[in-house]
């Protein structure tokens, strides 16, 4: 970046286009790049998230997830983003309450309510 290193917005860009390309470490880097300008840039680390479930980091993930909960707690992706990485890690109960909060901020979508259907069916067969 030779143009305003320091511009956020540009390194967030930066990393979800390596993302596209699955280049997910270096995506992170990026995102970290964005994060060390503005700490508080909910994008970049729901965007870093995503880029840590992809690579199987789901503890890694959640907690990035939690971060952009903390700065934008209704955004709805990153709850569903979050269910997904505890179902990942078999926390369906955890995961099904993440599902809940996405749903609680977008109502009926259908995509939040279908895994939120998988993880109760993994959850009540696990218990059997």
């Amino acid at each position: 970046m030779k143009l305003k290193p320091d511009d956020h917005a540009a390194w967030n860009n930066r990393g979800i286009a390596l993302y596209k390309s699955g280049s997910y470490e270096d995506a992170i880097a990026s995102y970290d790049k964005a994060l060390q300008f503005k700490p508080d840039y909910h994008e970049a680390w729901h965007n870093r998230g995503n880029a840590l479930a992809d690579l199987g980091r789901y503890e890694d993930a959640i907690a990035s997830y939690d971060k952009a909960l903390q700065f934008k707690l209704d955004d709805h992706e990153a709850w569903y983003n979050r269910g997904n990485a505890l179902a990942d890690l078999g926390r369906y109960e955890d995961a099904i309450a993440s599902y809940d909060k996405a749903l609680q901020y977008k109502p009926n979508e259908p995509l939040y309510l279908k895994w939120r259907d998988k993880a109760l069916d993994k959850l009540n067969n696990s218990s059997k």
